[in-house]
């Protein structure tokens, strides 16, 4: 008889013979059956490819991952996006504020006024011609 299989709260990978899935391993008897896991207790399949993980989703250290909306993985596993203000939108990272670009490798930048991002990310004004960033455009610096 089985006993209960945790709660969605903790979801986990079972292997052959957990839920009432069939045995296939030669472990205990009667232990087999072909009743389906409940669907919301995080209960993957082990024998196929994605662990039963739907698209949009994949599987990342055992759990299945909105990896289209989660900022620790967005687009893919452990890819986290940068900083407090990042979001994660369709897969890649973005900025929750107005005027703010999400720029790889260092977070959301305000291209409006940034020296290093003025406009987009990875222009930078040229500190040699004394610019400075207004309105995302790089402009003389005041004297």
């Amino acid at each position: 008889m089985i006993v209960g299989c945790g709660d969605a709260s903790a979801p986990r990978i079972d292997g052959p013979g957990a839920h009432g899935q069939g045995n296939t391993s030669g472990g205990s008897p009667g232990s087999g059956g072909d009743a389906a896991p409940d669907a919301g207790s995080g209960y993957r399949d082990p024998t196929t490819p994605d662990g039963g993980c739907s698209v949009p989703n994949l599987e990342c250290n055992g759990i299945c991952i909105a990896v289209d909306s989660d900022p620790a993985n967005c687009g893919a596993c452990d890819n986290a996006c940068m900083g407090s203000d990042s979001i994660c939108l369709a897969g890649k990272c973005a900025c929750g504020s107005p005027g703010m670009d999400y720029c790889d490798g260092v977070g959301c930048m305000d291209v409006q006024s940034d020296f290093n991002n003025c406009g987009a990310c990875g222009n930078a004004c040229d500190p040699n011609n004394d610019q400075a960033c207004a309105n995302g455009v790089c402009v003389p610096n005041d004297p």
